[in-house]
């Protein structure tokens, strides 16, 4: 097996893990929403592509299919106290909101320990009902009892604290994250059409890995998650099909050194 790698292939099977071989799984899958995103415009049209743009407009059933069979390899490869963390959002289609929530029925051997909220501050507009400004994390686990959760390493401050009452200062953050969309001003943000944002993987990474523990992300795009990996100390897993994001990912992965190996095969 291969770690700190980015395969050029989909992740529908991943011959290459061995059963309960990866720590944690956090990932973002194609919205399927056929936009076209990453448009130059110029006078309110699209006049060209700023990057390459992926396939976002599978039928309904072929996507499920996709999502079902990647979801399946997920359960293989995750280790007996893994953590898994997919990334979803509201679809609307014909004309009504479409929740992902289909998408638990797909893990149905682990179990889910949370809906957590991603709420962030700006993006598309609609006239005629309330603008969307929220995602979905399932957080799921392979045990029902044990899982890695560091809650040292993700607490944030408490705005109530009492010194008579509780023994620190801080507490574990709740399950609505307020972190801002990847915007034209952020230093991460490269040509890919839908990334998200470090910060959000940064606080999944740590409450669920340990360092040296392997991280995959069977829909790698900009290589948010290999570059959060790597930053952190544990190695990543990457499947990508196209070669423009791939690239763009291992460039900024290049730019984030830090000691441990580059690509190597594990048993």
């Amino acid at each position: 097996m291969k770690i700190n790698v980015i395969h050029h292939q989909s992740s529908e099977y991943m011959t290459d893990l061995s059963d309960r071989s990866v720590d944690l799984v956090v990932t973002s899958p194609p919205y399927n929403i056929d936009i076209k995103y990453g448009n130059n415009h110029q006078n309110g049209k699209a006049i060209g592509s700023k990057g390459r743009k992926y396939d976002d407009n599978m039928s309904e059933q072929q996507y499920r299919k996709k999502l079902k069979q990647v979801a399946s390899e997920i359960q293989r490869v995750i280790k007996d106290n893994g953590v898994v963390y997919i990334n979803m959002k509201n679809r609307y289609v014909d004309s009504q909101i479409l929740p992902p929530f289909w998408i638990i029925d797909f893990f149905s051997t682990m179990y889910l320990k949370n809906i957590i909220i991603w709420n962030f501050d700006w993006g598309g507009s609609t006239p005629k009902r309330f603008s969307p400004r929220y995602e979905y994390l399932f957080f799921f686990t392979k045990n029902k009892t044990d899982w890695t959760f560091n809650i040292n390493d993700i607490a944030v401050p408490s705005v109530n604290f009492r010194p008579d009452r509780y023994k620190s200062q801080y507490k574990n953050p709740s399950d609505v994250w307020r972190i801002p969309l990847v915007s034209g001003n952020f230093q991460e943000r490269t040509s890919h059409p839908a990334q998200y944002p470090e910060k959000l993987v940064e606080r999944v990474v740590l409450a669920s890995t340990h360092p040296g523990d392997i991280v995959r992300d069977p829909f790698m795009g900009s290589g948010t998650t290999a570059v959060v990996a790597k930053n952190l100390g544990r190695y990543y897993i990457g499947y990508e099909t196209e070669k423009e994001y791939i690239k763009i990912a291992n460039q900024r992965i290049a730019k984030h050194a830090i000691n441990i190996k580059e690509t190597v095969d594990v048993n």
